[in-house]
């Protein structure tokens, strides 16, 4: 059972931010001294803002998460915390404590998030191919519909016509990313997309780096931060996070994988996937995932560059996200002829998306 609490968390400065773990944390660890309380402040994430506290060890600490300005426009924080129960309950997150008026508290995952270097290193993509992999095969009874097209329509349908920054707006319409440029955007690459039948399973959907937590004690991952965890197509999970390999803050789509990367990446969680030997996953399987995860890798730069204008409208944290959104769908438009005219049959002789070179 979750606490819901009445509590509100200021996350505008660090005074209030810890004050207000406090509150929470008088009802989660009613037990802990006050004064003894360690913070820890959290900076990675670009939508919420999160602090870990403690009482003696830090291994101890639990995690205290402050929505992002006005994100319940877009996330459904009741689901959300269905979704952690749903998930901690198959052994893949952490488990939920308690949610307060604008915020959650839950328990620390140990480990430290991944890097786009320590990402390429074999023993962590391994272990991230396979954690992913048991993460598709959560079942949490919903219909299983995908979530692509739908919440991306949600995300525009709450994009102004236009920013009320005037240079926001300049910006935007120089790099021809207007809302109307960006319906359309959607529209082709829906009709692009839906008719290749990929299998739908419940995906993270978000594994940029600082959701990947890497334990070298035990040379594994965990996944945290389920805000958009929810069915879809199951190409689009993997073809997002070979995106988050070019990074976030100076994104370099030259570290994309590689193909052979790719295929390696992509046999090692087939064979989990399906509870097999690796040297039972055939060639022809391989070379079907990478031409889809190839397609869905337009889906993914496009549903981060409309979430990034729209955080540009809202959010208060200190991040250039009409420079990231126009960033992602530069790399859509500069690749999509080539991946429309990838043909799914003939994927083996094909490379035509970034990345996708030996």
């Amino acid at each position: 059972m979750v606490a819901t609490l009445a509590v509100v968390v200021d996350g505008t400065t660090q005074e209030g931010l810890r004050e207000g773990a406090k509150r929470v944390l008088a009802h989660v660890r009613p037990h802990w001294q006050q004064p003894n309380l360690t913070f820890k402040t959290y900076t990675a994430g670009v939508t919420n803002i999160l602090v870990g506290v403690w009482c003696g060890k830090e291994s101890e600490q639990v995690l205290v998460r402050v929505y992002g300005n006005n994100t319940h426009l877009f996330i459904d924080r009741q689901q959300e915390i269905d979704t952690m129960k749903a998930v901690h309950g198959a052994g893949c997150g952490p488990q939920v404590f308690a949610a307060f008026t604008n915020g959650l508290c839950y328990a620390f995952t140990p480990g430290v998030p991944l890097t786009i270097q320590d990402v390429t290193r074999e023993p962590v993509w391994k272990a991230n191919a396979r954690q992913m992999a048991t993460f598709h095969r959560i079942q949490t009874g919903e219909q299983q519909r995908p979530m692509l097209f739908t919440k991306l329509r949600q995300f525009l349908l709450l994009l102004p016509p236009a920013f009320t920054d005037p240079k926001k707006q300049k910006r935007l319409e120089e790099s021809a990313c207007t809302r109307d440029a960006l319906v359309r955007l959607t529209e082709e690459l829906e009709v692009q997309l839906a008719p290749l039948g990929c299998p739908v399973v419940f995906c993270h959907n978000d594994l940029v780096m600082r959701n990947i937590i890497w334990d070298e004690d035990s040379a594994s991952v965990s996944f945290i931060d389920f805000e958009y965890s929810a069915p879809n197509y199951q190409p689009f999970d993997i073809a997002n996070h070979f995106s988050e390999y070019c990074g976030m803050d100076e994104m370099d789509y030259g570290l994309y994988p590689r193909v052979e990367a790719q295929k390696e990446w992509l046999r090692c969680y087939l064979a989990e996937f399906r509870g097999v030997p690796e040297d039972e996953v055939v060639e022809g399987d391989v070379e079907l995932w990478r031409a889809w995860v190839t397609k869905f890798t337009l889906a993914s730069h496009l549903f981060w560059g409309v979430w990034a204008f729209l955080q540009a409208c809202h959010s208060s944290i200190d991040f250039d996200y009409v420079r990231y959104g126009i960033g992602r769908l530069a790399e859509y438009k500069k690749n999509k002829q080539a991946v429309f005219a990838l043909d799914v049959g003939t994927a083996a002789a094909s490379s035509p998306t970034t990345g996708a070179s030996s």
